[in-house]
């Protein structure tokens, strides 16, 4: 046990064989097509919803509607998952992915189905909430993982799907741009055969992680399971992981509006080369979750991994409003993708650590949708920052939010804080606030040396 946090499950399932391929590899499939899938379609949005009449609003509300569907869903899908299996609401998530995708291509007025351009535009809204309502996947597969990795083991076993998706982020937006220039239903309808090729591998291979004894959850009616997911929030030690995983979406998700824009006017970067930017995000955030997380949590355990990733994105993106080279750019992402990759995994072990193997799908469910709902109010905010305040003022926002992450997860595990300890966290807070908000060079830089100081010390600071 590291930093406080108990094994609540500490026997795992094994189960049985179905051929040739290792379940984890089909799981590492669902999810790379999951975010390939999703991330296809960065570099072409823009062009699609402009070819029918849209304007960058659209493209905003279609990527929010995506996000609150998921955020309305996922719930359900991991409780529905602790009821009749993971195999079956994977299986499910898939096929719903495959009618998505084809619908999305239906909307390409090269197909010339429609020459209706809000009618096509509709049906575009429409393949997107249909594709988040449909993202039964992602509770699933990580309540998969946690059913068949022992404790010690986890955050590795997250990991690995943290490579499929990161796999997925740098994939996806080559394979759009290099099948869109015949017309996005190319890409759309390769999506969907994809998602089809998996629910094929799924059906064949993929066996069901529960075990045949396992204890089926009751159908619960929605007042219920509203008044369930509270009771969740309301637990000390979930409740906070849940919260500190949704700050962390949420300020990962604000650059998502911008940060082609600041590459673009700060550092003169084209917009297609801005894609490669985030595909060396996305390598970066695999060799990280591939390959230096296991070790960590081996010996530093869960919660000091993830420290040290709300520690390197608070520096990261930090460093950014202050570049304007493409060397410096490249400096702050290395350093904000290492971070990425140490905190997700690590941070999806401790939520499924923190309850029993029956309320895994539930707990995970309702994490990724408080997920969704980062991402679905992140780039809003984002992009009105930067309208309202400037292009600092985002990436501002982003470090104060991973600051704060790291001060709660500072509290994860640990009892009542020193004296000292609390004093360098209040004169942290105090200092990032005077950094975010202060319109002198000098004393902005003055205030976050001062932070940073702060939060180191307190960082070091274990109970004795």
């Amino acid at each position: 046990m590291h930093g406080g946090i108990s094994d609540c499950n500490a026997v795992c399932y094994q189960p049985p064989a179905c051929g040739p391929v290792k379940p984890l590899h089909i799981l590492m499939l669902t999810m790379f097509i999951d975010l390939a899938g999703f991330a296809m379609f960065i570099p072409l949005l823009n062009y699609i919803v402009a070819e029918l009449g849209g304007s960058i609003l659209t493209v905003g509300l279609l990527i929010t509607a995506f996000s609150l569907a998921q955020f309305a869903c996922l719930p359900a899908w991991g409780r529905l998952s602790d009821r009749i299996g993971r195999r079956p609401v994977i299986m499910l998530g898939l096929g719903g992915a495959a009618v998505a995708y084809a619908v999305f291509g239906l909307a390409d007025p090269a197909l010339g189905l429609s020459d209706d351009r809000r009618l096509l535009l509709g049906v575009l809204f429409l393949s997107r909430i249909m594709l988040g309502v449909m993202s039964a996947n992602y509770a699933a597969a990580y309540a998969y993982v946690a059913d068949v990795t022992p404790p010690e083991e986890r955050a590795q076993g997250m990991g690995m799907l943290g490579v499929a998706f990161g796999l997925g982020f740098v994939c996806g937006p080559v394979l759009g741009g290099l099948l869109g220039q015949w017309g996005f239903w190319l890409p759309a309808f390769f999506g969907s055969g994809l998602a089809l090729l998996n629910l094929y591998c799924a059906w064949r291979w993929l066996p069901e992680s529960l075990p045949p004894d396992h204890v089926v959850r009751p159908r619960v009616s929605p007042g219920e399971a509203l008044r369930e997911t509270l009771a969740y929030l309301r637990q000390p030690r979930l409740g906070l992981l849940l919260v500190i995983f949704t700050l962390y979406l949420l300020a990962f998700s604000i650059i998502f509006g911008t940060f082609v824009e600041f590459s673009k006017e700060r550092i003169g970067l084209p917009v297609r080369l801005s894609g490669v930017l985030f595909a060396y995000m996305g390598g970066v955030s695999i060799v990280t979750q591939g390959g230096l997380v296991g070790p960590a949590v081996r010996r530093c355990g869960e919660a000091w991994t993830s420290r040290v990733g709300a520690l390197l994105m608070l520096f990261g993106m930090g460093y950014i409003p202050y570049t304007t080279t493409i060397e410096g750019v490249a400096l702050a992402t290395t350093i904000f993708s290492l971070g990425s990759g140490f905190i997700q995994p690590t941070l999806n072990a401790l939520i499924s650590r923190a309850v029993g193997p029956q309320e895994q799908g539930t707990v995970l469910g309702l994490s990724q949708s408080l997920g969704a709902l980062s991402r679905a109010i992140g780039p809003l905010l984002g992009t009105s920052l930067w309208t309202l305040l400037g292009y600092a003022a985002p990436f501002r926002l982003a470090s104060l939010t991973f600051a704060l992450v790291l001060v709660l997860m500072l509290q994860v595990g640990q009892s009542r804080r020193a004296v000292v300890q609390q004093s360098a966290l209040l004169f942290a807070g105090f200092s990032l606030a005077l950094w975010a908000i202060s319109p002198s060079p000098g004393l902005d830089r003055l205030a976050l040396v001062a932070a940073t100081a702060a939060l180191l010390g307190a960082l070091l600071m274990r109970k004795q």
